[in-house]
């Protein structure tokens, strides 16, 4: 299980749930606000816990097993306990998000029941005024048992909003889904949106505007985005210097890499690694 959280105390506000020795079968474990600010970053792998985050304003980006999705003001997204996922803030349209992780058997049932386990993006579901009240009811409890039983009544009001509201939209198209694919696999080389767009027998132009219009982004970001990411796997498990890894990832040099690196994550590669 991997965690990483570029998120700190000054651009989030964050509360923890009382201690307790007995989480079983729903506990929320800690709920706040973040702010807009620093870019946030967060990466879970096989979570042991599950979210649920509103989207009050900006924009952002959502990896969740395998599968992009881009969220924006009004949104709410939700990722279950036990999923491999990354999202971060889009570098120059960062997102304020109020949010609540949970974990327990009996969350896992009733995403199960309501059928929302493997839907990630509500599109423009407000979810603020039942979350900030999930938010003032847990600060307001400090017996373990009694915040367990209320919160988890509140949880089943979100859950039913959330089921209410579900819409049978699907994030990729067959064709986007390919360019995606075929950036992927050539994500170490130094694409170029002319060699794609020849790939598919697509102008520029057209390349572009079928891939925002999918994703959000446009194939430019989601290539740079991707590397960054890639970067900050190899900055964490490996030894390779900064020069070397901008060279793998298929940079012009250092430089250029960590200037990207720190347009995007708001630090340069060197510090990350170090933190």
């Amino acid at each position: 299980m991997n965690i990483i959280d570029l998120e700190t105390p000054l651009n989030t506000e964050k509360y923890f749930a009382p201690k307790t020795n007995d989480e079983t079968p729903f506990y929320i474990t800690e709920y706040g606000k973040t702010f807009r600010g620093i870019p946030c970053y967060q990466l879970r792998m096989e979570s042991p816990i599950g979210c649920v985050q509103y989207v009050i304003s900006g924009e952002g980006i959502i990896i969740c097993n395998d599968k992009l999705y881009t969220v924006k003001e009004g949104d709410t997204f939700l990722l279950a306990q036990g999923s491999s996922h990354i999202y971060y803030s889009t570098p120059d349209n960062q997102f304020e998000r109020i949010w609540l992780n949970f974990k327990g058997e009996l969350a896992n049932a009733l995403l199960d029941i309501y059928k929302i386990k493997d839907t990630v993006v509500f599109r423009n579901v407000n979810t603020l005024d039942i979350l900030t009240q999930i938010h003032n009811e847990c600060k307001s409890l400090t017996d373990p048992v009694e915040y367990k039983n209320r919160t988890s009544q509140l949880f089943l009001k979100l859950v039913q909003i959330l089921s209410e509201n579900k819409q049978a939209t699907s994030e990729t198209a067959s064709t986007t889904e390919q360019i995606r694919l075929y950036i992927n696999c050539h994500i170490t080389e130094n694409l170029k949106i002319t060699e794609i767009a020849k790939v598919f027998s697509f102008s520029n132009e057209h390349l572009i505007r079928i891939f925002k219009k999918t994703y959000g982004i446009t194939p430019h970001q989601y290539i740079l985005q991707s590397k960054i990411r890639l970067a900050m796997i190899m900055l964490k498990t490996t030894d390779s210097s900064i020069e070397e890894i901008a060279k793998k990832l298929g940079f012009a040099d250092s430089h250029h890499f960590s200037t990207q690196f720190k347009k995007l994550m708001g630090c340069k590669p060197s510090m990350y690694r170090q933190k």
